[in-house]
């Protein structure tokens, strides 16, 4: 039973110290110049991270792409069967 007042109070105060920082931190992104400055700044970033992250996929998507188009080229160029035969006869002489 002690074990459980512990926790339950151990957990209060948990909370109440996450609350008391999440209140801390808006009250100074939101009530000072310089909070706002910087409030300013992420959000600029966070947009420009949107933008990037979408380029970055694209790209990523044209590798790919590019990459599958070559290996099938790859494959229509020479068969496997007429690449282990090549090697039979290699090895043959």
């Amino acid at each position: 039973m002690q074990s459980q007042n512990h926790n339950k109070s151990s957990n209060l105060w948990l909370g109440f110290a996450f609350g008391a920082l999440a209140a801390t931190t808006v009250a100074f992104l939101f009530g000072t110049n310089k909070g706002r400055q910087i409030l300013k700044k992420l959000l600029e970033l966070s947009e420009n991270l949107e933008e990037n992250a979408l380029a970055i996929v694209e790209e990523i998507e044209e590798t790919f792409v590019d990459k599958a188009k070559e290996l099938h080229e790859v494959k229509q160029e020479k068969p496997i069967l007429g690449t282990l035969l090549d090697k039979m006869k290699s090895l043959r002489n």
